[in-house]
């Protein structure tokens, strides 16, 4: 007996059709759009070998391998989303990267009515500092221990000495006095992520909703990282160009340069807010509307 598998391409339906035919009640009619999937298939992987081959692609030994392999065959008979995202510019869409959640988090502080700084003073309180802060503590360990650092920029944003100095502010309003001391001593000899780790959750920290106080070095680094973050990420993936710039390319030079030039600097002097002041101008003068 005879079997052809034919594909709805719109929404994946299959259907089977044994010595040339098919019960009518599972086509549906005007709704599915059924082509052989071996038609399917087949034509897909002329139209990529012939593209290569305009481009000056040599596709001698990859014909060879599809000739030979039905299953080296396959790789080339669906669409690939991945090749259609860098045949349009480049870059990979992926919602996971942490540059896609720090933009969506940056724009919703952004679109406060009385501005960034307002919205993070009366949006995040001490308890997400704190755990926020501990969390990029354990993400630095980690990179560390991998060998990445000083070649992944997370480093340069919430620096050792910022996360140090972040635990100090925070110990100051920690509402268990009788820990602050320890906890002082032990992060003035504090050398390493582990040992800061072991700080952090090694004593009971607990703070007032009240207290609208956040610590200024970490208003800095939070600043920092956000806005360099959704600058590269709505420049690469969202088409966003720079007023004093030509394209996409000369936008994310002019973002590394201003990069380089804070780090430049130590830690505590570094001016995360001239990053910042980028992104907002930027946003402002092209009238850019961030669609999640």
């Amino acid at each position: 007996m005879n079997k052809t598998e034919i594909r709805c391409p719109n929404c994946g339906t299959s259907f089977v059709i044994t010595n040339g035919g098919a019960p009518m009640s599972e086509l549906k009619e005007g709704i599915h759009y059924l082509v052989p999937e071996t038609i399917r298939n087949e034509n897909k992987t002329n139209a990529r070998m012939e593209a290569l081959k305009n481009a000056g692609v040599n596709i001698d030994k990859l014909q060879s391998l599809m000739n030979s392999n039905e299953d080296f065959k396959s790789i080339f008979a669906e669409d690939d989303p991945i090749l259609r995202e860098i045949g349009k510019g480049g870059f990979i869409k992926n919602n996971e990267l942490f540059r896609r959640w720090i933009t969506a988090q940056t724009f919703r502080l952004l679109k406060d009515p009385y501005g960034w700084t307002h919205a993070v003073r009366s949006r995040f309180n001490l308890r997400y500092i704190f755990r926020q802060t501990l969390n990029e503590t354990i993400l630095l360990w980690k990179l560390e221990r991998k060998g990445l650092k000083g070649k992944d920029k997370r480093f340069n944003f919430f620096t050792f000495e910022d996360l140090v100095a972040i635990f100090f502010e925070l110990n100051k309003l920690n509402r268990y006095s009788e820990h602050k001391n320890t906890i002082r001593e032990k992060l003035t000899q504090c050398n390493t992520y582990e040992e800061l780790y072991k700080i952090a959750t090694g004593y009971r920290w607990s703070f007032s909703n009240r207290n609208t106080h956040k610590p200024a070095r970490w208003l800095n680094c939070f600043k920092g990282a956000g806005a360099y973050y959704t600058l590269q990420n709505i420049i690469r993936t969202h088409g966003l160009v720079l007023p004093s710039c030509n394209d996409m390319n000369e936008s994310l030079e002019t973002v590394e340069n201003l990069y380089n030039e804070i780090t430049s600097y130590s830690p505590s002097s570094r001016r995360w807010d001239l990053m910042l002041s980028l992104l907002t101008s930027s946003v402002k003068a092209t009238n850019f509307e961030l669609k999640y």
